[in-house]
């Protein structure tokens, strides 16, 4: 009996050992990742920071680092040269670059609906592109519309009628309350909710009233990272889609977690730059499709569109600029 008694002590001690030994070694260890957004950090940023800390992105076996942007050229180029690994760009951006040989691909898209307009102050009573003669628009280099703008003011005929005045995106605001500039390019629902917050009556021409309708922010990704770790990026189509989906039920929440990294944001404005962002998430192309999902017809019209007003001169097949390999099926 004393022998079996030791026998069992000695098992039950080696059994506890080996757990603890276990124990210290997690059976997988997430994948680290970082994120370059657009810009820095607005209200349609939330949902990033939402997912993380409702553990979508852990859940999802992601280490995620969220890092500010400083406009959709600048990401891409950090996407392109793998010094992050995800990024969210301009469509528009992307797929100009992609066709100068960058080694990025569009892996899902995330804002599908052109957001892109000249914000004007109200009582200027603009209706089309061709009502700004005379006016100064105040445009960043590396923003979204960069490719675009210039030529398509030409296009309207207002070639060396409107000033475009270059500018960082973070004085775009200043400089349109202090009316040092007639208006500015951005992303409408952006901008018009900034404002409203500051007393100013605002409206917007969009680009898609001059034919120019191509998507708005996408999630992208390096041609190296999708071959060699698709699994990782499939993670995290399927965790921003989630991610999304979470704001969408709980906006609030979002916002708190926006708030805890950056607490001098204004926060109804910053709501309300959330709010108008799920608008452009679903575009009547998209209907009856997983969220993420790109159109080929949408994506050759919007070649077709870069060709004409950006200068773009190499018509690519249209596989090269986005895939739907990760994005979940219906």
């Amino acid at each position: 009996m004393d022998r079996l008694i030791k026998t069992g002590r000695y098992l039950c001690a080696a059994t506890l050992a080996a757990l603890a030994l276990f124990s210290a070694f997690p059976a997988s260890a997430a994948d680290k990742a970082t994120l370059r957004l657009d810009w820095v950090n607005s209200g349609y940023h939330a949902i990033w920071y939402y997912g993380l800390d409702k553990g979508i992105f852990q859940k999802a076996g992601i280490d995620l680092d969220v890092l500010e942007g400083k406009g959709s050229a600048v990401t891409a180029q950090t996407v392109g040269n793998g010094s992050v690994t995800f990024g969210t760009a301009d469509t528009a951006v992307v797929m100009g670059f992609i066709a100068q040989g960058m080694p990025i691909k569009i892996v899902a898209g995330y804002l599908r609906q052109s957001a892109l307009a000249i914000v004007f102050p109200a009582d200027k009573g603009w209706k089309r592109f061709a009502d700004m003669g005379n006016a100064k628009i105040g445009y960043s280099p590396g923003g979204a519309s960069s490719q675009i703008l210039p030529a398509l003011i030409k296009q309207v005929g207002l070639e060396g009628k409107v000033q475009l005045v270059s500018m960082e995106p973070a004085a775009k605001m200043t400089s349109i309350l202090t009316h040092r500039v007639d208006g500015i390019d951005s992303f409408g629902f952006l901008v018009v909710s900034i404002l409203e917050g500051q007393g100013f009556k605002a409206a917007t021409l969009p680009y898609a009233n001059e034919g120019v309708n191509i998507p708005g922010l996408s999630l992208i990704a390096s041609d190296d990272t999708i071959k060699k770790s698709p699994d990782l990026v499939r993670r995290m189509v399927m965790a921003m889609n989630e991610s999304l989906a979470a704001a969408r039920r709980d906006p609030q929440g979002a916002i708190d977690s926006l708030m805890k990294r950056s607490p001098t944001l204004n926060r109804p404005v910053v709501l309300r730059t959330l709010t108008l962002s799920f608008d452009l998430l679903d575009p009547d192309w998209g209907k009856g499709k997983p969220m993420g999902w790109m159109s080929s017809e949408v994506m050759e019209k919007s070649q077709d569109i870069l060709m004409k007003y950006s200068g773009v001169a190499k018509k690519l097949p249209v596989a090269s600029y986005f895939t739907n390999e990760f994005v979940s099926p219906n």
